[in-house]
């Protein structure tokens, strides 16, 4: 249908239940080889991209059944400040991830009840998205293919090789 389809890779990098340390964790609708499955990357807080890590919780591939290597892309996921709709839910189970006033308005007090820290891949892939958007702007004949592998292409790709850290819960 022409569509880009942007997707999470999932939060389950950490996993160990089998012993795969984390590997192998991409599972639907990001285990599709035609969507855009993005993980999320931590970016240690400076401009410099060179220190930047791929988060220890993003899942990553290669995926189980076909074993294609997943995800296709990183982008910022981790510590993310966003707006947060009034009276939800979110706000009342982790109340530490308010955002304290000061953040974003000097001399402020208190915390927002409108900004929210929150970190994975879902915080990550609205900037692929993002990203997507600005391409079929500019270039509006762009098939899904094309956008993927444009992006692709175009990636920062200096990261670590592998990624062992595994939840103590799951083995």
């Amino acid at each position: 249908a022409g569509i880009v389809v942007v997707v999470a890779a999932g939060n389950d990098g950490r996993d160990n239940l089998y012993g795969n340390d984390g590997y192998g964790t991409i599972m639907a609708p990001g285990n599709d080889p035609y969507v855009i499955t993005v993980g999320a990357m931590r970016s240690m807080g400076t401009p410099d991209r060179s220190d930047d890590l791929i988060a220890s919780y993003s899942s990553k591939g290669p995926t189980q059944i076909d074993h294609i290597a997943k995800p296709d892309l990183v982008a910022p996921g981790n510590q993310v400040v966003s707006v947060l709709a009034p009276d939800v839910t979110l706000a009342k189970e982790y109340p530490a991830n308010a955002v304290q006033n000061s953040y974003y308005q000097a001399g402020q007090k208190g915390t927002s009840k409108n900004v929210f820290t929150l970190s994975g891949t879902s915080m990550a892939t609205p900037v692929v998205s993002a990203a997507v958007a600005d391409l079929l702007q500019a270039k509006s004949s762009l098939t899904p293919d094309q956008v993927k592998v444009l992006l692709m292409e175009s990636a920062y790709k200096t990261f670590p090789i592998s990624s062992n850290a595994v939840d103590p819960a799951s083995g």
